[in-house]
């Protein structure tokens, strides 16, 4: 492509040179059309020259590479969307806990992605001092609030 540009650019100082040395009339209308025939055929010529295959070539490997960016994309953006709602009901239910009086040290949730298309609350991982009232009226809240049942609800004291 460089050498192309190169004689372009040759050609046109050449012909422009021809064409202000030479007198007025029918030989300078002649030598022009010479000139811009010469000029069409040399900016006519890298674009005969091309290889298609490697283009097409090259433009498949672009798609596949950018499916694989959206692909990457997408997955990173349901990631982080599940974190953040994870963290929101990880924040309820310390709230509700602190609203019972029970004393929580963490909380982990993970949600799941349902039938319907959003993010659900699966399991439950709770540390909390040792009460089992205020435990069971919590487990029943997390149960019947937000659908994790019991046997998804892990327990365990202080770390």
């Amino acid at each position: 492509m460089g050498e192309s540009i190169r004689i372009l650019c040759a050609l046109s100082v050449l012909c422009g040179a021809a064409l202000s040395l030479c007198p007025e009339g029918g030989v300078k209308r002649v030598l022009n059309i010479a000139c811009s025939a010469a000029l069409l055929c040399v900016i006519i010529q890298p674009i005969s020259e091309f290889d298609y295959s490697v283009y097409a070539l090259e433009l498949a490997k672009n798609r596949q590479q950018e499916d694989a960016l959206i692909s990457a994309g997408t997955e990173l953006s349901d990631s982080l969307n599940r974190l953040v709602i994870e963290e929101r009901y990880e924040a309820y239910i310390l709230d509700k806990a602190e609203k019972l009086g029970l004393e929580m040290s963490g909380v982990s949730v993970t949600a799941e992605w349902s039938m319907e298309g959003l993010w659900v609350p699966s399991s439950a991982e709770l540390r909390c001092a040792e009460n089992e009232a205020l435990r069971r009226e919590l487990s029943g809240i997390l149960e019947a609030e937000l659908g994790i049942p019991a046997e998804r609800q892990q327990w365990s004291g202080y770390d």
